[in-house]
């Protein structure tokens, strides 16, 4: 589990008796992923210094007085320029006062807090905190007249990441460990831990760094748009037991066409929003 929020906490006796006995034959060796960690090592994790990409991570905060951080977000390309994603548990359909600040780091918001004015998930984790759907978009509103994307740019989504059948692909992390007052990041390969979720080994991804993005780093002419849309995000940290049991392992739900079809859901909403003015401050 990486967030300690209230919400994330509600599990039902049944939900946790079938994870904690999958959890127990993952550990013992019982799947083909247990066969991979022995291969590709942990990956290390450290600081991350200030610079274009690590300024579309953030940190998600209860409200304006940045005193609590408790999950981790990014920037996703959008049309409207106003789109995070996250883990599905990290926000619930009324975002309250939560804020969105990119770059965040020892108590500063570098690039300005970000009024979160829409949730967009997956109504079957709605329901049941499917942990196969942990993924939401949210919408936040303009700050001084300008869009989240055109002051710190985005990473763009990438669903049917090609993992499996043997394949791996190499991704980066970023997220806020919820004691920490600045990013960590880590690289290394990612798996397919199930049909429907992805599994890395990455060390000190503990709690407050759910919903941090797994980024695939732009090669060749793609690279030539970094600052804005190059990079792909292929996950987020959620999924088993909301991003897994100890801090070394993480998970997340595979991005499929579900996540395609949620993410178009919140391009619509944010086009409502910005034609009623609703999103505006």
């Amino acid at each position: 589990m990486r967030v300690l929020r209230p919400r994330a906490a509600a599990r039902s006796a049944a939900r946790w008796v079938v994870t904690v006995l999958a959890w127990l034959l993952v550990m013992a060796g019982g799947s083909a992923t247990a066969a991979v960690a022995a291969t590709q090592g942990p990956g290390s994790s450290g600081p991350v210094m200030p610079s274009a990409r690590s300024a579309r991570v953030g940190a998600l905060f209860d409200d304006s007085s940045m005193s609590y951080h408790y999950c981790s977000a990014s920037v996703v390309h959008s049309p409207g320029g106003d789109l995070i994603v996250t883990a599905a548990h990290c926000l619930s359909t009324d975002p309250g006062t939560t804020v969105f600040v990119p770059g965040y780091r020892d108590g500063t918001a570098p690039y300005g807090e970000w009024k979160v004015v829409d949730v967009v998930e997956d109504t079957r984790w709605t329901a049941d905190d499917d942990t196969d759907l942990d993924v939401a978009f949210a919408v936040v509103a303009p700050l001084h007249g300008r869009t989240l994307e055109q002051v710190v740019g985005a990473n763009r989504l990438e669903t049917d990441p090609d993992v499996g059948d043997g394949a791996s692909v190499a991704v980066t992390l970023t997220g806020y460990p919820q004691d920490k007052d600045a990013p960590i990041t880590c690289s290394n390969t990612a798996s397919r831990f199930a049909d429907t979720q992805l599994r890395v080994v990455c060390a000190d991804f503990t709690d407050g760094t759910s919903g941090s993005p797994w980024v695939v780093a732009a090669t060749g002419k793609a690279a030539d748009s970094v600052g804005r849309q190059g990079d792909a995000i292929v996950g987020v940290i959620g999924g088993f037991e909301q991003g897994g049991y100890t801090a070394g392992i993480s998970y997340s739900s595979y991005f499929d066409q579900d996540t395609l079809a949620l993410y178009q859901q919140a391009v619509r909403s944010a086009a409502r929003l910005g034609r009623s003015g609703s999103g505006r401050l």
